[in-house]
């Protein structure tokens, strides 16, 4: 199973030198958006990581995506310069979905 990571430079760069060899370089969400279509049929890959900046503005896709298919796993992590204050906690939704069950933290 293959991670891809698709974000900025500094994003990128810390997974590659972690061990992560595919990745793609952008902050254009346009960018993103083809990449994110492309590879997510690739069998190969089961783990698409994607900087909160940029899953903000491939919602849709990403929504689509999780709702087709169990695999590849699309996680959003921040960004250096930290996390977006969030309404609603996406990887939260998703347990939500699979489970059936709220999990409530505190």
């Amino acid at each position: 199973m293959k991670i891809f990571v698709i974000g900025d430079g500094t994003t990128v760069t810390g997974f590659r030198l972690a061990g992560v060899t595919h990745g793609f370089i952008t902050e254009d969400h346009e960018e993103a958006k083809k990449k994110l279509l492309e590879i997510v049929n690739d069998r190969d890959i089961g783990l698409i990581i994607l900087t909160e900046k940029l899953a903000e503005k491939l919602r849709e896709e990403i929504k689509s995506i999780s709702e087709e298919r169990m695999s590849p796993l699309i996680v959003e992590i921040p960004d250096k310069f930290g996390p977006i204050e969030k309404k609603v906690d996406p990887l939260k939704e998703l347990v939500k979905r699979a489970v059936g069950v709220e999990i409530k933290l505190g």
